[in-house]
């Protein structure tokens, strides 16, 4: 394997994002996204990669707007999200802020999920109740559950773990994307 340039690890890790978007079944779609909780303890959850925009360096991910990971964010927006690409060996690390959209503005996006799937924007009772037994709970599809978290990055950390050599690069928004290596 030739050694990378700062622009060929840049265009992986986005070739990685569209793989996960383009690609319906590929695991690269579930990603972890952690917040900060009300005790300033971070939470982690799974999520799947819905959309991305390369030109704004947005991605999201759909989610009941009555889970507790919006609540989180509506104190403190920030996240950082986990990818590892197995085939490629790499590990993404994106941090940035982000922004919550629901209700009628989700209609034409709603319109789009298959009815099996709107299940998961419609447990009664919300998402994190305590209930008495496993199965004491319903499902009642709403839009007014239906949300879009909308990440617009601001760090990108890269880690290769290559057995033909390790490398390390991090690019930030707030210096234009231009990357640097890193000690991996």
């Amino acid at each position: 394997m030739t050694k990378p340039t700062l622009d060929t690890a840049w265009a992986q890790a986005w070739d990685i994002l569209q793989q996960a978007i383009a690609e319906d079944r590929s695991p690269l779609r579930f990603v972890t996204l952690a917040t900060v909780d009300a005790q300033n303890a971070p939470q982690l959850r799974t999520v799947v990669l819905r959309d991305l925009d390369a030109r704004a360096a947005t991605l999201s991910v759909f989610t009941d707007a009555r889970s507790h990971k919006v609540g989180e964010l509506d104190t403190n927006d920030a996240v950082s999200l986990h990818l590892w690409a197995p085939d490629q060996l790499i590990q993404l690390r994106l941090s940035g802020q982000t922004v919550i959209t629901q209700g009628e503005p989700m209609r034409s996006d709603w319109q789009k999920v298959p009815d099996h799937m709107r299940e998961a924007y419609g447990h009664v009772p919300s998402p994190g109740t305590k209930i008495d037994a496993s199965d004491a709970w319903t499902v009642q599809p709403n839009i007014e559950n239906f949300a879009k978290i909308t990440v617009t990055l601001s760090q990108f950390d890269i880690v290769c773990l290559s057995s033909d050599g390790h490398w390390r690069a991090e690019f930030l928004r707030k210096n234009n994307w231009k990357g640097d290596w890193l000690s991996p």
